[in-house]
């Protein structure tokens, strides 16, 4: 059906719309200059009729009301009639919708009551549901939400904001619910450890968003955190202590987590490490425990069978000509010619060597094919022909060890956390925990990630979806040769849709002039995230001071006399085991009250002592030129372009090991990059080396 104005109007309306028809649940109309559809989802149902000196004119709303389409030169007496026909099919279009609408309307309203009226944490997976929710309902009702809004507008009061996610809304609702918590709970946290926790630390602790991490930098109480974080999960009735799973990476972590767990909160709470919890999983499923390979978790057992695989390997011409050719233009550690072929498989390095690369290719699951092209690919084309030789030597071994577990019908430990993370993801594992913890999530793998995704993906009817809480800090991720990649932690957020970051802003080891040096100096890499460390012990007096090697002993004399009657600790670290000075023991001996302890920066992770010195900050050494030039670097997270990143956080984490002073000890001759940073760009140091360039 169509009304038009006349050829006369047409020509005098000049250009405007001279012509309306009905086609389909839209309306059509005309001008000189070309034709518009308007669908009955953009009209508002409404036609205002206008008489003019010898024609009349419809006038038709937008359903937003933000637009007007006015059709002129009409003939006047068939206005009426047709704009009442018009209406009269809008409005039964639109009842069919509006039915629809009302049938959805009580659900519609009783889940934005339940969401907003809950008096816990809203999670954001929460929110996305209901978000979610909304939308289909409304899709389903074949109306616009101007429309659904127009013909029940006291319902879409309460409803519009919603379906703007009403995001500010939710974050004050959590704003307050905090507050509240933090203060009815106030007494349980200054009792439930030695020391009140403090403001950051009981923020971490009530957060409950389904991605959560907290900061947690040197000495600012992330055990306190994760234990308070269980005890008061239980407490507060929110779950049973069977509820929650600790995962940790080490297995005396774990154990000390375990008595920890035990002590302040229950001993049923599941602590494990990545290897047990896989164990626990595949056994779970196949009804019996998974046959560990003696290699894997075994020094001697792992040294023999490389021995024997190595003399295997060697006694093979075609293998033993690749690794003559490779011999003659590149070093393998602990290669010398002048062994036997016996002592050679038997050489600690080599065998490390050799280990090391098989786990990675393990770790990688790349096929030789997809190596290849990963080595052509790779950005530094002079070290490419060693790539492509070293993984002519230690595929054949790769290939030996799978064979050997094949043949002995035994799992690795990468292999067990892959099958695990497959039953899980598969839902032939059904996962008993709602809280998921991890501890120093910054050593977190991608394949150990896998696993926890899967764990905290599983969707459970009648069950909230599993929460993760990690504690790391990125500033002290130094794991990227065992496979760690720092950017899990630094890129959190955009990983995890619904996330929240906690930082622990208060550190109770260092001092703040130690915290100044080492928060300035970690914080020049841009890619680490940017955080306040406030110092608990306040002082104005240097404590970090750069010393020439010649003077460490004249300073731990002086040292060892102002603890003559009283004890302190000391911990000397070194890059290496190299660096361990050759007199360590007869000073441990002769200083019993300093309590010397020599260790590497990567073993120091988690220690502390009165007083630090670290050795041999010499060019080369520390920072550790990159070695990874060979086939490994193909197989490692290579994701950061700044200039000695790890080992800038490695420095990081021996500088805050110390509690009251740090010796930073070189040749005057010899001063590595970090040395000279810290002169140069003057740190607040002592400076008692002579730099001689």
């Amino acid at each position: 059906m169509q009304l038009s104005a006349s050829w006369l109007a047409q020509w005098l309306v000049q250009g405007d719309y001279y012509s309306i028809a009905l086609d389909d649940n839209s309306l059509v109309l005309d001008s000189q200059v070309g034709s518009e559809v308007i669908s009955f989802d953009d009209w508002d149902g409404s036609i205002e009729i206008h008489r003019g000196v010898l024609w009349g004119a419809l006038e038709l709303t937008s359903s937003d009301q933000q637009y007007c389409w006015t059709i002129h030169g009409l003939p006047w007496s068939e206005c009426k009639p047709f704009a009442a026909f018009l209406i009269r099919t809008y409005q039964d279009w639109a009842r069919n919708r509006v039915d629809k609408l009302d049938a959805v309307l009580p659900e519609i309203l009783q889940r934005i009551g339940k969401f907003s009226s809950q008096p816990g944490y809203l999670r954001g997976s929460e929110h996305e549901s209901l978000h979610t929710f909304l939308h289909q309902s409304l899709a389903d009702t074949d109306l616009t939400p101007e429309l659904a809004a127009s013909f029940r507008p006291r319902s879409f009061e309460k409803i519009s904001p919603w379906l703007e996610e009403h995001q500010d809304w939710v974050e004050e609702h959590n704003k307050t619910w905090i507050k509240q918590q933090s203060e009815k709970w106030g007494s349980w946290f200054d009792s439930f450890e030695r020391s009140p926790l403090n403001d950051s630390q009981r923020e971490a602790a009530l957060i409950n968003q389904d991605h959560n991490l907290v900061l947690a930098g040197a000495g600012t109480g992330k055990t306190s955190v994760l234990v308070a974080r269980a005890g008061y999960l239980i407490a507060s009735q929110q779950a049973v202590p069977e509820d929650i799973l600790m995962l940790a990476f080490g297995r005396k972590a774990a154990e000390e987590m375990s008595e920890r767990m035990g002590e302040k909160v229950s001993d049923r709470v599941k602590v494990a490490t990545f290897h047990s919890l896989g164990s626990q999983i595949i056994a779970d499923v196949e009804k019996e425990k998974p046959n560990v390979a003696g290699v894997a978790i075994d020094a001697r057992v792992r040294s023999a069978w490389i021995a024997r695989m190595l003399i295997e390997q060697w006694n093979k011409s075609s293998s033993a000509s690749k690794w003559q050719r490779h011999l003659t233009q590149w070093r393998v550690p602990g290669f010398s010619k002048e062994n036997t072929m016996e002592q050679q498989a038997e050489n600690e390095q080599l065998q490390a060597w050799v280990w090391r690369h098989i786990e990675l290719l393990g770790q990688s699951t790349l096929s030789k094919e997809a190596l290849i092209e990963e080595i052509q690919n790779n950005n530094n084309p002079a070290m490419r022909p060693r790539m492509k030789s070293e993984l002519e030597l230690l595929w054949p071994c790769y290939q030996a060890y799978q064979q050997y577990l094949k043949s002995k019908k035994q799992i690795d430990f990468n292999s067990m956390i892959d099958v695990a993370t497959q039953y899980v993801k598969e839902g032939k594992f059904i996962s008993p925990w709602r809280f998921i913890m991890v501890d120093e999530y910054q050593d977190i793998s991608p394949q150990r990630l896998a696993l926890i995704e899967a764990l905290c993906g599983q969707k459970i009817e009648g069950k909230s979806t599993p929460t993760l809480f990690a504690v790391g800090d990125d500033w002290q991720a130094i794991y990227r040769f065992a496979g760690a990649d720092v950017n899990l932690t630094t890129d959190f957020e955009g990983r995890f849709g619904s996330s929240h970051i906690t930082e622990l802003s208060t550190t109770y080891r260092f001092n703040s002039m130690i915290g100044e040096v080492a928060n300035l100096f970690i914080q020049q890499n841009p890619s680490q995230i940017k955080k306040q460390l406030t110092s608990f012990t306040k002082q104005s007096k240097k404590a970090v001071t750069l010393l020439d090697s010649d003077l460490m002993l004249q300073d731990l004399t002086r040292l060892a006399k102002l603890y003559d009657n009283k004890e302190t600790s000391v911990m000397i670290l070194g890059r290496n085991n190299k660096q361990k000075p050759a007199k360590f023991d007869d000073w441990k001996a002769q200083w019993p009250q300093l309590n010397l302890v020599y260790m590497t920066c990567h073993a120091s992770k988690g220690r502390e002592a009165d007083y630090v010195f670290i050795v041999d900050v010499n060019k080369g050494i520390f920072p550790s030129p990159d070695r990874e030039t060979g086939l490994a670097a193909v197989m490692q997270p290579r994701t950061e372009n700044y200039t000695d990143a790890e080992e800038r956080r490695l420095f990081y984490v021996a500088l805050t090991r110390a509690r009251k002073h740090v010796w930073v000890c070189a040749g005057s001759h010899n001063t590595s990059s970090f040395i000279n940073e810290l002169i140069e760009d003057k740190y607040p140091v002592n400076n008692k080396i002579k730099r001689i360039k």
